[in-house]
């Protein structure tokens, strides 16, 4: 009898480790109305980018896909509709194809249920990875509620469960209004920041890159900085009761930030450098003001319209200016514009036009945007900052307009301006690689 209850024993572990996948993904597909087709939010295109992906995942990768979308507070706005196992790609990708999207995007019953579907014994986990990918065309729940509350409520189902699991967010063409809440639920739950896509390719190449082995997602690596030579810029004017110190030949790039082909470094203080492309001419103005100032790297005349890359830098002066991009994100605004009878919270708040996308960044007093403006065929990336961390609380803005053949310097010009700001900080690693992931991530999406 012992010899029996060992070899049945053994069998059963036998059978429990050749049955757990190493991989398992719940893709977690939002079927709410994404709106009239004039906003090009088409679901089609959503369950063509599932059915690829799942077809092309790893034969032992177990899958499974649930959706969410309808009405508030109703137990069916959201249901698994294909649960957790392998080779059930052809299952999944019929399925999403057999949906028809209606009723509200239901993000938080949606995630809530999806991290249930991970907290039974049975299906098996994944040894290695057990990841909720979600796949939306909106960034904020439906059914109204504090997005924060919504995000520790989220943190909390996973906490009381015990379990480990690692969120994806890929967004096809998430209103700019709303990609910054959905930015802070990915922070919420110490996932990377959110993949928005523009187009049904983008779209594709994101989810295969989430679920194909052969295509593992990138992970960052660290690399020896770079001494890099820099180029002064000329000036115009002097800031009052200060003398500019001399810019230095050289500096020493953050780690990972490279000098993509075409471009070069100028250098407008000891302290703040530009990526721009090579052989251009770079021109510091000054204004009435010790920090107020205007860069400028492109051709002559002096253009910040033209070609090239634009920094502006002012403190923190009003509400008009300064509310406008960041007035529901940063706190500390108010304390500043004590003497503007219009600085109340409120009217703060409502001056918040919410073009600016706000990307956390785990650094107190530090704040950071990106603002979408259509120029096509061109690039043009547009990064805001608020600084509270100096003596005085200092906006800038960065402009980079380029050919689409020079996004990527449009890219490591951002980086490299976002990057600065941190110097000095005890940014995380992983927060540092988030934004810089988030950048590139919205210089991608630019049309």
């Amino acid at each position: 009898m012992l010899t029996v209850a060992a070899v049945a024993v053994g069998a059963a572990v036998v059978y429990v480790v050749r049955s757990t996948p190493q991989y398992r993904t719940a893709f977690l597909l939002d079927t709410s109305d994404p709106g009239s087709p004039a906003e090009g939010r088409d679901f089609g295109a959503l369950a063509d980018a599932v059915g690829a992906a799942v077809r092309n995942s790893g034969d032992r990768d177990a899958l499974s896909l649930r959706r969410f979308g309808g009405a508030c507070g109703e137990p069916d706005n959201t249901r698994e509709l294909v649960g957790s196992g392998t080779g059930n790609a052809q299952r999944i990708s019929a399925a999403a194809h057999a949906l028809t999207p209606g009723g509200r995007a239901t993000l938080n019953s949606g995630l809530l249920a999806a991290i249930d579907d991970f907290s039974g014994r049975y299906p098996l986990r994944g040894s290695k990875r057990n990841r909720i990918v979600v796949v939306t065309t909106q960034g904020t729940d439906g059914c109204g509620g504090d997005p924060a509350a919504m995000n520790e409520q989220v943190r909390d189902r996973m906490d009381a469960l015990g379990l480990q699991l690692e969120f994806r967010f890929v967004g096809y063409r998430v209103p700019a209004a709303e990609q910054a809440v959905l930015t802070r639920l990915a922070s919420a739950v110490k996932a990377a920041a959110p993949q928005f896509t523009q187009d049904s390719a983008e779209l594709n190449a994101v989810l295969e890159k989430l679920v194909v082995p052969s295509l593992p997602e990138a992970k960052p690596v660290e690399v020896p900085s770079q001494e890099v030579s820099v180029t002064a810029c000329s000036r115009t004017g002097t800031p009052l009761g200060v003398t500019p110190a001399p810019a230095p030949p050289s500096v020493r790039l953050p780690g990972r930030l490279t000098v993509p082909a075409g471009a070069q470094v100028y250098a407008v203080d000891p302290k703040t450098y530009l990526m721009a492309p090579a052989g251009k001419t770079c021109t510091l103005v000054f204004y009435d003001s010790s920090v107020y100032r205007q860069v400028h790297v492109g051709e002559p005349p002096l253009d910040f319209e033209g070609f090239g890359v634009g920094l502006t830098e002012d403190v923190v002066t009003g509400v008009a200016l300064d509310c406008s991009d960041f007035g529901k994100t940063a706190p500390e605004l108010l304390k500043y514009l004590d003497g503007d009878p219009d600085a109340t919270e409120n009217t703060c708040k409502a001056q918040d036009t919410g073009r600016t996308v706000n990307i956390p960044t785990g650094v107190p007093g530090l704040y950071v945007g990106t603002i979408r403006e259509s120029v096509a065929p061109d690039v043009k990336g547009h990064l805001r900052l608020l600084n509270f961390r100096g003596e005085r609380p200092v906006t800038s803005g960065l402009v980079c307009l380029l050919p689409k053949e020079q996004a990527d310097i449009c890219t490591a010009s951002l980086v490299y301006h976002f990057l600065q700001q941190t110097a000095g900080t005890d940014i995380s690693t992983a927060d540092r690689d988030r934004v810089v992931s988030a950048i590139e991530a919205y210089v991608r999406s630019l049309p």
